[in-house]
């Protein structure tokens, strides 16, 4: 059963979850002939792939570094059903290097729990949030998670306000001057944030309308859930479940805005709503609660496998 199997940590997870996205990429495109395999696009295609199987990675390590979930691989069993839901994100390599700048960021703002090097942990979610930010220029909203996480340390000090002010300056600067260097002009400067757009057309598509209902619900039916135990939570896990669910509503937000929407956006929203879900989860200790986990699981399996088929 995927709850007893994916409920503890062991090597074949790993490499079950990473053949998934290898397999599932492959067969999505090729079903869809939106694929053409080629010697010029076969080295490109094996780079979007490596991202997104160290992206999988990557939030395992974050979650278990900062004991986000227990010790079992639900979060990413959720993460790599969630992109199998949307395989659009692959053609968006700018939206995975932002999502990884994101989650290497998440990993700095969740270990400001803890007050060694402080001053550094701000800097390098400063750093990754302003990196994201380069690849898609509304990311910087993911800064709105990083101040919270400074005003909730124990020993706050008024100077670490001014950290992420005067890194994003310094950082943009050297991009900037690094632009004009190299093209001797200003217009990435002002291509950087794409316009703000509300049109939610493109989500008229049936995949997507399934997809993104799916995905939204969850995140609406456990972040409840999360939030109606955060008063329950020690003093060590409250501010990381705050960080995660403040990541989710972030996220909706720069799906809402983001121009051009054909569903890679949603990837935003993966790493926090897998993350909230493995908590739910991983929370139900009852009978009846252990047989609907493994039926949602089993429920998220079927739609990755019937959504493609769907005219």
């Amino acid at each position: 059963m995927l709850t007893s199997f994916f409920g503890k940590s062991k090597p074949i997870n790993y490499i079950l979850l990473s053949i998934a996205i290898i397999i599932g990429y492959f067969l999505r495109f090729l079903t869809s002939q939106e694929l053409s395999l080629g010697l010029d696009s076969l080295g490109t295609e094996g780079i979007l792939i490596f991202l997104m199987v160290f992206a999988v990675l990557l939030l395992d390590f974050i979650i278990r570094k900062n004991n986000v979930t227990k010790n079992n691989t639900f979060a990413i069993l959720l993460f790599v059903f969630f992109v199998l839901l949307v395989p659009q994100v692959y053609k968006s390599p700018q939206l995975i290097l932002a999502n990884i700048f994101v989650l290497l960021a998440t990993r700095r703002i969740l270990s400001l729990t803890t007050e060694k090097n402080t001053v550094k942990k701000i800097f390098d979610a400063t750093m990754y949030i302003t990196l994201a930010s380069f690849c898609y220029g509304w990311a910087i909203l993911f800064f709105l998670a990083l101040y919270p996480a400074i005003t909730y340390k124990t020993k706050f000090k008024l100077p670490y306000i001014f950290i992420p002010i005067v890194g994003f300056v310094g950082i943009s600067s050297i991009a900037v001057a690094y632009q004009l260097l190299v093209t001797d002009s200003y217009t990435w400067l002002y291509q950087w944030f794409p316009q703000i757009d509300f049109d939610l057309s493109a989500y008229a598509n049936k995949e997507l309308i399934i997809t993104t209902t799916f995905l939204l619900g969850v995140l609406l039916w456990m972040g409840m859930a999360r939030l109606s135990k955060l008063a329950a939570l020690s003093k060590k896990e409250r501010p990381s479940a705050v960080t995660i669910l403040l990541i989710a509503l972030i996220s909706v937000g720069i799906i809402l805005i983001k121009t051009q929407k054909n569903g890679s956006e949603l990837f935003f929203l993966f790493a926090p709503l897998a993350a909230i879900t493995s908590n739910y989860i991983e929370s139900g200790t009852s009978k009846n609660r252990r047989v609907f986990n493994e039926l949602f699981l089993w429920s998220i399996l079927l739609l990755v496998l019937v959504l493609p088929w769907l005219e």
